[in-house]
């Protein structure tokens, strides 16, 4: 994917920051897990020993059959349910997001992975670019690789080519991290279908840049073998996504 100038970019490096930044990456949802789990604890040590003080106030014994059965209904909180086992188990937990992620986004047996996978769709909706069109050029373009490299200085899951480098450092994105790229790539046809209208020519200016697409078009030229792919293969992340 072409567009305009930057420093070389070692692909060698380039490998072993993303193994340096997916380790990071793990070694922080780990601690996060962790950390969840301890809140999950320390709330229900504190939920017990809050019974406990509750119950040394009112040590009075129950003497008869009706006391009990009112008894019975009433726990710390007097709630007029008892607190079941399941209840204490799901208090522990987290409140959890809905699942954005799918098993079926795959292409060449690989599999995007779950974060970025949300990631994408992140960057679609603040972009506002069609998720189907970002998973398009991304099968077309790497079969969902996030490490590829290509001959001609192109990088990453979106294959970001070395010439946009600099311009998008300079506003914050940085094209060598996953996360990066795909904000990159995002961020390139967002603009193109913005300038130009059009998915198809909007394709053309993301694989060739503005200008080689402008030489095609003077041409008569309004699409490319590459434009036909990334069309085939957004209308086919379209069905299953709506499927």
């Amino acid at each position: 994917m072409n567009t305009s100038t930057c420093a070389t970019t070692d692909p060698r490096q380039y490998s072993r920051m993303c193994r340096k930044r997916r380790r990071a990456k793990q070694l922080q949802r780990r601690r996060m897990i962790v950390a969840l789990i301890a809140l999950g604890l320390a709330f229900f040590l504190g939920y017990l020993s809050g019974c406990g003080m509750q119950r040394a106030r009112n040590p009075q014994t129950i003497s008869s059959t009706a006391l009990a059965a009112t008894v019975a209904r009433v726990e710390c909180n007097e709630t007029t349910t008892p607190w079941t086992e399941t209840e204490a188990t799901e208090a522990t937990q987290p409140p959890t997001e809905p699942v954005r992620y799918r098993d079926d986004i795959v292409s060449d047996g690989r599999l995007l992975s779950y974060e970025l996978q949300e990631w994408m769709q992140d960057c679609c909706a603040y972009y506002g670019v069609p998720y189907a069109l970002a998973l398009a050029i991304a099968e077309v373009e790497t079969h969902f690789d996030p490490d590829a490299v290509s001959s001609t200085n192109d990088y990453g899951l979106m294959q970001i080519n070395k010439v946009n480098h600099e311009w998008l450092l300079e506003i914050g994105i940085d094209p060598t991290t996953h996360e990066g790229n795909i904000e990159a790539g995002v961020r390139i046809i967002s603009g193109h279908l913005q300038t130009y209208g059009d998915v198809e020519r909007a394709l053309m200016a993301y694989n060739s840049g503005p200008t080689g697409a402008r030489r095609l078009w003077d041409k008569g030229i309004f699409e490319t073998k590459y434009s036909r792919k990334v069309m085939k293969a957004f209308e086919y992340w379209t069905s299953v996504l709506e499927g």
